[in-house]
């Protein structure tokens, strides 16, 4: 039966990765083809692709009724996002950072981590504090805009994506991406939801270990595949950007979303304050220390990412074992 319910989860996974690559590259081609400016498209559609699972995900586990699920995936795929897949690319060759915007964009993902702190310590995140959460998504994604308005030019981001997505050209192709990834997601959502209840009832924890480990892993796939593959080409530049963009988008839009959406407040289990939360603020620190002092993550680095990964996933454990969440 445990293993008829990891091979659903991993069902689920494939439907949500999958499906949520074709629906990505698919929109951005459709966008291409109706000439929408690289510049908006990068913003957008590119920024929102890799966070793609944990939003089907988060709303899925929101409508169902697992608040677990909720907290779990977003704080666990945020702390797996610099330990596991910033770390596992730097092993492969350091990660560097081309651009201003990613020193800019640390800084708001800071901010981002204290403000659902500080919204959590209520112990409850509802419509208002949801609200609040994409009210931030907004400002930031107005900063962003304005500045890259001024910035960027159309050259430099017209090669990055054609790189990192490979986009289909012809419109029969476009369409078939987009429908069979519009379809996928749903799918893969409600495989991921019920099998991962049904791995920690039948493990004894509750949804929300899962959800931070199990869960989390999973849904920081797509970060992982397009971190990695920079690392192999050493084009790394991207790597930074991604996982800091996904981060952000993380905590205000999908957990924003889901407080705002959510038909009862979502409770905050105690065990974040003493573990959950502060590993999430130290990762995004530790990332961020090196991107304000131009220095890359390199393989030394990576190799403390991944021990300080491996540390809390078995304090995580450990602390499951004795009822702490």
């Amino acid at each position: 039966m445990d293993l008829l319910l990891f091979l659903q989860l991993f069902s689920g996974l494939i439907y949500l990765l999958f499906g949520g690559d074709l629906l990505v590259r698919g929109s951005v081609a459709l966008a291409r083809k109706f000439h929408v400016p690289p510049m908006i498209i990068a913003l957008t559609l590119v920024a929102f692709g890799t966070s793609l699972p944990e939003l089907v995900v988060v709303v899925q586990a929101t409508i169902s009724g697992y608040p677990g699920l909720v907290f779990g995936n977003v704080v666990g795929s945020n702390i797996a996002n610099v330990w596991l897949v910033a770390g596992s690319a730097a092993v492969i060759y350091p990660l560097t950072y081309g651009e201003h915007s990613v020193r800019r964009d640390s800084v708001f993902m800071i901010i981002a981590t204290l403000l659902l702190l500080g919204l959590s310590l209520g112990g409850m995140l509802g419509p208002t504090q949801g609200f609040i959460l994409l009210a931030g998504l907004i400002a930031v994604n107005v900063l962003t805009a304005r500045e890259a308005a001024r910035s960027f030019r159309r050259s430099q981001l017209k090669a990055p994506l054609e790189w990192v997505l490979g986009l289909p050209t012809k419109m029969w192709v476009i369409v078939l991406f987009v429908g069979v990834g519009a379809v996928s997601l749903p799918i893969g959502a409600k495989l991921v939801v019920d099998s991962s209840v049904e791995i920690a009832s039948s493990f004894g924890v509750s949804d929300t270990v899962v959800g931070l480990s199990v869960l989390a892993i999973g849904t920081s796939l797509p970060e992982m595949a397009t971190t990695v593959m920079a690392a192999v080409q050493k084009r790394t530049e991207v790597a930074i950007g991604t996982i800091v963009g996904s981060n952000m988008f993380n905590i205000l839009a999908i957990m924003g979303l889901a407080a705002a959406i959510t038909p009862s407040p979502i409770s905050v289990p105690a065990g974040f304050f003493t573990l959950d939360f502060p590993v999430l603020l130290g990762s995004a620190l530790m990332l961020s220390i090196l991107v304000w002092m131009k220095r890359p993550v390199g393989r030394m680095a990576g190799v403390i990412f991944l021990l300080g990964y491996t540390a809390y996933i078995m304090a995580l454990l450990l602390r499951a074992g004795g009822g702490s969440y």
